[in-house]
């Protein structure tokens, strides 16, 4: 577990699918994929750290800009599931789309730690889900 006040102050953070990336004063890079923050890289001599945490997210919003559906998804999985959740919730609709009860049931009504949202939350988010997964497929078509 890497201690944020050690490295420094903090540049600035990516947040991505189910995972953020913390860019720091002293060039480390921490990790967080909902399991508390762990060293994850140091950003190369040449660059600044500032000018890596700008370039990751220049680079994340353009990938975000040319794919909307991932964009929307992004934010509806954000919206719903903090950090440390947000990996449970996007495996189950990931594994089950097309049954948001089950995906509620597994993610808001389990045993603990669940995720506070309601059935037609969730079946938005797994409709969202498969606009993402089209699109993912039609984008592949197009390359053949």
């Amino acid at each position: 577990m890497a201690k944020i006040s050690a490295h420094g102050s903090i540049v600035g953070t990516v947040e991505y699918l189910t995972k953020s990336k913390r860019y720091m004063s002293d060039g480390v890079i921490l990790l967080n994929n909902g399991f508390g923050w762990k060293i994850g890289g140091k950003v190369k001599s040449h660059v600044t750290p500032q000018q890596a945490y700008d370039g990751a997210r220049m680079r994340l919003a353009e990938k975000l800009a040319a794919w909307p559906e991932m964009a929307a998804y992004i934010r509806a999985l954000h919206g719903m599931a903090g950090l440390c959740k947000r990996w449970k919730l996007h495996s189950a609709v990931s594994m089950m789309p097309d049954d948001c009860d089950g995906v509620w049931s597994e993610c808001c009504d389990g045993y603990g730690d669940n995720v506070h949202a309601d059935v037609d939350e969730v079946a938005d988010l797994c409709r969202a889900y498969r606009a993402v997964m089209a699109t993912r497929t039609a984008l592949a078509m197009e390359a053949v």
